[in-house]
C-alpha cells in the first residue's frame, strides 16, 4: 500500500487524458459537421458513442473526489467539502459562461434556435456539490449510482416545463446543445466515487500497478490540464474550420460553409 497520499497516481490523470482525446475528437467531428464540411451520417454515427467517452470523465471525477479527501486528511471534513463546493461553484460559473457565448455563435451562425442551456461543465459543478452527502457511503454508493442511471433513463420520456431541465426533463419537441442533465449523470459520478473507494480507500492506491512508459506519460500530461483543455479546445477547433472555409473559398474550392 502507497504511504504518501500526496501524490498524483500517473493511471488516473492518463485515463482522464484519454477521455480529453476522446472529446476534443467528438467536438471536431462536432464542428465539421456544423459548418458542413462531413456528411451529417457521420456526425449521427459518431454521436452513438459520445455517451461512453463522458462517463469515463465523469467516473474519473468521482474517483479523484476520494483522492482529494486522502490529499486532504488530518484537516477538518468542512475543508474538504469546502474544497469541493469552491470547485463545483468555480466549474459552473465557467459553464454559464461558455453557454453565454456559445449560444450567441449559434444565434449569429447557425440560426436554429437549439442554444447551449446546461453543459457539461455545469452538470459536472453541480454533480460536484450534490455528491458531498453520498460520500459517506464509499462503495455503497453503487446502489445509489444505479437508482439514479435508472431514473435518468425513466426520465428521458418524460416531457415536463423547462425549468426541470436540469433534472432531465424537457419540453416536448426541446433539445438543447451540449445537454448534460444532472439526472442521470450524478449516478455516473457516484459510481466514480464507489470506484475509488474500492480502488484507493483513503487516497491510497490499494494495488501497486507498473509504469505507463511513454504513452502513459504524455495522456497523464493531458489529464492534468482537463479544465484548461475544455475551455480552450472549442474556439481553437472552430477557428482553423472556419479559416480552412474560407481559405478554400477563396481558392474555388470550399470545403464547407458558415
Amino acid at each position: 500500500m502507497e504511504t504518501q497520499k500526496s501524490k498524483r497516481y500517473w493511471e488516473v490523470d492518463a485515463v482522464r487524458g484519454f477521455s480529453l482525446l476522446g472529446m476534443i475528437f467528438f467536438h471536431t467531428f462536432f464542428m465539421l459537421g456544423t459548418f458542413h464540411v462531413i456528411s451529417i451520417s457521420v456526425w449521427e454515427w459518431i454521436c452513438n458513442y459520445i455517451w461512453l467517452g463522458t462517463s469515463i470523465f465523469v467516473i474519473i471525477a468521482g474517483v479523484s473526489l476520494i483522492l482529494r479527501h486522502g490529499r486532504m486528511a488530518g484537516r477538518p471534513k468542512k475543508d474538504y467539502y469546502a474544497a469541493i463546493v469552491k470547485r463545483g461553484i468555480q466549474i459552473i460559473l465557467i459553464g454559464v459562461g461558455i453557454a453565454v457565448v456559445a449560444s450567441i455563435f449559434i444565434h449569429f451562425a447557425i440560426g436554429d434556435g437549439r442554444y447551449m442551456l446546461f453543459n457539461f461543465l455545469q452538470m459536472m459543478g453541480w454533480c460536484m456539490i450534490l455528491t458531498i452527502p453520498f460520500l459517506r457511503f464509499g462503495k455503497w454508493n453503487f446502489i445509489f449510482a444505479v437508482l439514479l442511471i435508472a431514473l435518468g433513463l425513466f426520465l428521458e420520456t418524460v416531457s415536463g416545463p423547462a425549468f426541470l431541465m436540469p433534472f432531465g426533463i424537457l419540453p416536448d419537441g426541446f433539445y438543447p446543445r451540449d445537454y448534460f442533465p444532472i439526472v442521470p449523470w450524478l449516478g455516473v459520478m457516484l459510481l466514480g466515487v464507489a470506484l475509488g473507494s474500492v480502488l484507493y480507500p483513503n487516497g491510497y492506491r490499494k494495488w501497486s500497478i507498473p509504469d505507463g512508459g511513454k504513452v502513459g506519460e504524455v495522456l497523464s500530461k493531458i489529464g492534468k490540464y482537463p479544465l484548461q483543455i475544455y475551455v480552450l479546445h472549442l474556439p481553437i477547433i472552430a477557428a482553423v474550420i472556419i479559416l480552412l472555409i474560407g481559405v478554400t473559398t477563396l481558392l474555388g474550392c470550399p470545403i464547407g460553409y458558415l
